[in-house]
């Protein structure tokens, strides 16, 4: 069993944890239905011109989740100059500010983080599992689930993926292509719900 994860199941085809402190969430205020930066600006990442956008929806406290971050940055040095943009989604709007920047020093990531505490991108994405990516062309969903198959459950992971879904939707999109596979099993840790 992984570090900061109770239990395990399977619904709907993800595999997914819980994590302990994570609940419902009831929002003090509604006041924007769109994610933010660390400044607390609204932030659409479906702006601007590109030819994918690539979601992964990550929190401070999920092992699975920080495991990835070396393959995220690769990824996002070998598309970047391609047109697809990365945006790193902490859906938990527990999660403070400062806890994100710090997560943000100790992982090594440089920017391309988001807030979603009203879960509009989570809704879009239909993610429901830390890390769940979700690749978009021309502003439709055309992939979200694993980043890869390294994780096969709990406690269990290959030395290597044998599928790397994620990327393998991101060629497709810049090939103008659907991608093999539409969605693909999570294994992680639940992203909590909203009241």
């Amino acid at each position: 069993m992984l570090s900061g994860c109770d239990s395990s199941s399977v619904s709907g085809g993800m595999i997914a944890a819980r994590v302990p402190q994570k609940r419902a969430i009831t929002l003090p205020s509604a006041r924007t239905q769109t994610a933010v930066d660390l400044s607390d600006k609204a932030v659409d990442p479906f702006k601007g011109k590109s030819k994918a956008v690539v979601l992964v929806f990550i929190s401070n406290d999920c092992p699975i989740s920080n495991r990835y971050l070396p393959t995220l940055r690769l990824l996002k040095k070998k598309y970047a100059s391609r047109g697809v943009r990365f945006w790193l989604v902490h859906a938990d709007p527990t999660e403070t500010v400062e806890a994100i920047r710090r997560h943000m020093i100790d992982f090594h990531i440089p920017s391309g983080v988001l807030r979603d505490p009203h879960h509009a991108l989570v809704q879009r994405a239909k993610a429901k599992v830390t890390p769940e990516s979700a690749v978009f062309a021309e502003g439709r969903l055309i992939y979200h689930g694993r980043i890869d198959d390294r994780f096969v459950a709990f406690g269990k992971a290959r030395p290597a993926p044998t599928q790397n879904d994620l990327q393998d939707a991101i060629e497709a999109a810049l090939a103008g292509k659907r991608p093999p596979r539409a969605s693909t099993p999570v294994v992680g840790c639940y992203i909590a719900e909203l009241e």
